[in-house]
């Protein structure tokens, strides 16, 4: 298992994390041109970044990003489960109800449970969004210690840049 590097080349505070379905490796508040290092699992990941603070100049209000925690990866977990549990539990009711000649109950049964999958899954895609500045798909590789670096791509835009390969991410 390799390690990997990020570098926040930004001029403010941001979260950053490691995600399989939720997040697994993270460091919060990480620094203008601080270096964080960690061990990962070689596989395809993904990354996000999030602000840690913005300021509404108009009124002088501090908003304060919520941070990636233990409690996140849970919750995140927690929510995925359930609704691949309902979505499964759906198929097979509405799929056994059909088999047995009771059509019609099949679809009063797996109507209610597809809805809570659908829910769940809208609520998987909500989690962290207000705070989002970026998000992509990272391969970390068996032995090369890769560098990444979060930089600002101009219009307040920012992406993860390969340092070694000098390009996008």
């Amino acid at each position: 298992m390799p390690d990997l590097t990020i570098i926040n080349n930004l001029n403010e505070d941001i979260h950053v994390a490691f995600s399989i379905c939720a997040p697994t490796h993270w460091k919060n508040h990480l620094k203008p041109n601080e270096r964080w290092t960690t061990h990962l699992p070689t596989m395809p990941l993904y990354f996000q970044v999030r602000w840690a603070q913005r300021k509404d100049d108009e009124h002088g209000i501090v908003y304060w990003s919520r941070e990636f925690s233990p409690q996140e990866s849970w919750d995140t977990g927690a929510t995925i489960g359930i609704a691949c549990a309902a979505g499964t539990a759906s198929v097979l009711s509405a799929a056994a109800c059909t088999l047995t000649g009771m059509g019609a109950v099949g679809g009063v049964v797996a109507a209610p449970l597809m809805s809570l999958a659908c829910a769940g899954g809208n609520n998987y895609a909500a989690i962290g969004s207000d705070s989002k500045l970026y998000e992509t798909r990272v391969w970390v590789p068996w032995f090369e210690h890769k560098e990444y670096s979060v930089r600002n791509v101009g219009e307040g835009r920012c992406v993860l840049w390969d340092v070694r390969e000098n390009k996008q991410v």
